[in-house]
């Protein structure tokens, strides 16, 4: 991530997605892009890797608005943009960004309900996205993404919620069943109906039986006399 160039040498290569900063009694005079650069004596140089990278936040214990405990984890996408800031700023810029992610996470699950978290989980860290990265931009990063990794439910609310969907699922199948019942219903009174004004359907329905499955079928028509 961070290298020191060895105090020898007249010339310093600083790749395409490299980053110099020259130091001269322990100041920072200039940074450099990419390049073959000349050394001069008394400088210090050291090349950063400014390539994007992610940082994970591990699980967290939170707590939602309406006082249920989650854990949750991040994903942090970032860059270097300010190469001198970011050796000037702290000792471990990685931990401090970690510790301000992490604050930035229990800020936004505190604000939200167990419900919309799981909703929106995907939104969650929109909100914190600006205020997380002006800090950011102290330690000269450029903050690309906050995202949620993990969300992990305490076992008795995965219980509760899979129960809640099951019953959920079980209503939808009785709720279909009851539909086809129905409507098997009307069509058999439908079909009563016609053939009580048109008596005649019955053995013409019966001689087609006969005549398809070539069983003997003995029909009786009683009193049923067709409407005017």
């Amino acid at each position: 991530m961070i290298s020191k160039i060895a105090d020898t040498g007249r010339w310093v290569d600083v790749l395409d997605w490299q980053r110099g900063v020259v130091l001269e009694k322990g100041a920072v005079v200039r940074t450099v892009a990419a390049g073959r650069h000349r050394r001069h004596r008394h400088e210090t140089w050291y090349v950063l890797d400014v390539r994007p990278r992610r940082l994970v936040v591990q699980p967290q214990d939170v707590l939602t608005s309406d006082g249920l405990q989650v854990k949750v984890s991040l994903f942090v996408k970032y860059e270097i943009a300010d190469a001198a800031a970011w050796l000037r700023s702290a000792a471990d810029v990685d931990t401090e960004l970690y510790a301000l992610a992490q604050l930035r996470l229990r800020e936004a699950v505190s604000t939200v309900t167990l419900d919309d978290l799981l909703a929106g989980r995907a939104q969650l860290m929109d909100a914190a996205l600006a205020p997380t990265a002006e800090a950011a931009a102290a330690l000269g990063v450029t903050l690309v993404s906050l995202e949620v990794r993990d969300l992990t439910l305490p076992q008795e609310l995965r219980h509760a919620y899979a129960e809640t969907a099951l019953a959920r699922e079980t209503g939808k199948a009785r709720l279909e069943q009851a539909r086809a019942e129905a409507a098997s219903l009307r069509s058999l009174a439908n079909t009563a109906e016609l053939l009580e004004k048109h008596p005649s359907l019955i053995q013409l329905r019966a001689l087609g039986a006969a005549e398809n499955g070539g069983a003997q079928v003995v029909v009786r028509v009683g009193d049923v006399e067709p409407r005017a």
